[in-house]
């Protein structure tokens, strides 16, 4: 059975080796689209800095070195059609990040509405969060980036993504300056006692685990181990006996010693502590003109093309001329191509009617959103209880509207 159970094991391992390919994204194929969709917008989200030039893509990717850094800029948002199964239907809480594949960059420097934030901020529904966060390299690699906005009660979400390729740098360190005064480096700081600690612990987990397996009958014949009786010391058949209670008590004296020495090592050793620190703060309002009132009148899908048709009433309550520049949804942004050039991260949107909109008139427009994405990412809610497109459009001008567009089963 032993040798059953390891020629399983070591034949499953080599299939994983063999053809499991590396992972490269972050789950949000695994989010529901109405998460995706109608919790947080994000707006001219831009990633700035490094050199760019032609990558794996095809297209324009960023190239740094280990340790320099670059900008991630932008405009995210908690939406009106908020779900009100999510925290309650009113969110409080939430942090603004980077998320890429693991630590692969470092933030440096991170402000929401021109404040220092690098702890979690109090939010609200229709709030505004304009994001500037200094990112630098670390791990050798392609990564893809992405904005997130973690919210308490609803998970975190993403924004728009870019391909960042970090190339390897000579003497690349991540100096930190101690309450003490000296300066550190965090890339290699402590690492033997880390190795030490990880190794003992590691030690003393597969000695538990091996004596429970091993020399019981809990995994090699699980159809008996369930008809013993649980704790039966001092007689001939039984789970545990008096004897694996001594050896637990070993494994018990030893590991409160470990933890104990090394409590003890780290009072002497490092005297000076600075508590971990709690910041929880609303940043300053940030007012935007308000540019424009859109209505959603009905949405469609075509899964051939992987297109959704958008219709919405666009009243300009400005006072000059505004155009629609851009559609944003989840990690999806069409860019009206009269205007600018989509970049390999984003697709191009058709409008009709196009051009401006004038001061206090209301045009109905018609989108046409063609992104092979919509069904690779899960975005389209057809398995949902509320059949619905959000997203928002952005104006030339800066300025954006929160548009809700029920999806319906036939083309208008």
């Amino acid at each position: 059975m032993l040798r059953r159970i390891g020629m399983a094991l070591l034949l499953g391992v080599a299939l994983l080796v063999v053809f499991a390919p590396a992972a490269s994204a972050h789950g949000e194929r695994a989010q529901e689209a109405f998460l995706k969709m109608r919790t947080v917008g994000w707006v001219n989200v831009e990633f700035s800095g490094g050199t760019v030039r032609v990558g794996e893509s095809g297209a324009d990717e960023i190239f740094i070195k280990q340790g320099e850094e670059i900008q991630l800029t932008g405009i995210t948002t908690l939406l009106a059609a908020w779900p009100g199964t999510l925290s309650g239907g009113d969110p409080s809480t939430g942090f603004i990040n980077v998320i890429a594949p693991g630590p692969v960059v470092l933030v440096r420097e991170k402000t929401i509405n021109g404040v220092s934030a690098p702890h979690r901020i109090e939010i609200e529904k229709g709030g505004l969060y304009q994001f500037d966060m200094t990112v630098a390299g670390r791990t050798v690699g392609r990564w893809h980036i992405h904005p997130s906005f973690s919210v308490k009660g609803a998970g975190t979400l993403l924004g728009p993504g870019q391909w960042v390729n970090v190339e390897a740098a000579e003497g690349y360190t991540n100096p930190v300056q101690l309450l003490n005064g000296e300066t550190i480096n965090l890339e290699n700081y402590q690492l033997t006692y880390v190795w030490i600690f990880s190794t003992l612990t590691f030690i003393i987990g597969v000695g538990w685990m091996l004596h429970w397996t091993l020399l019981h009958r809990t995994v090699q014949n699980l159809a008996v181990t369930s008809q013993i009786p649980l704790n039966t010391d001092g007689m001939r058949y039984g789970l545990i006996s008096r004897k694996d209670h001594r050896i637990s008590n070993v494994f018990l004296i030893i590991t409160a010693l470990l933890v104990g020495v090394y409590f003890v090592y780290q009072l002497v050793e490092y005297p000076d502590k600075l508590p971990q620190q709690v910041v929880e703060f609303a940043p300053p309002p940030l007012e935007l003109p308000v540019t424009a009132e859109v209505q959603g009148l009905g949405s469609f899908y075509d899964a051939d093309t992987d297109t959704v048709s958008l219709e919405a009433s666009v009243t300009n309550t400005g006072t000059s001329d505004i155009e629609v520049a851009q559609f944003t949804t989840s990690t999806l942004t069409f860019v009206n191509p009269d205007l600018a050039e989509p970049t390999l991260e984003q697709a191009s949107l058709t409008l009709d009617p196009s051009g401006p909109i004038a001061p206090g008139q209301t045009a109905t427009l018609s989108l046409t959103l063609p992104d092979e994405r919509w069904t690779l990412d899960k975005l389209i809610p057809t398995a949902e209880s509320q059949l619905e497109i959000v997203g928002l459009l952005v104006f030339d001008n800066g300025g954006f509207a929160e548009v809700h567009a029920p999806l319906k089963t036939e083309e208008f």
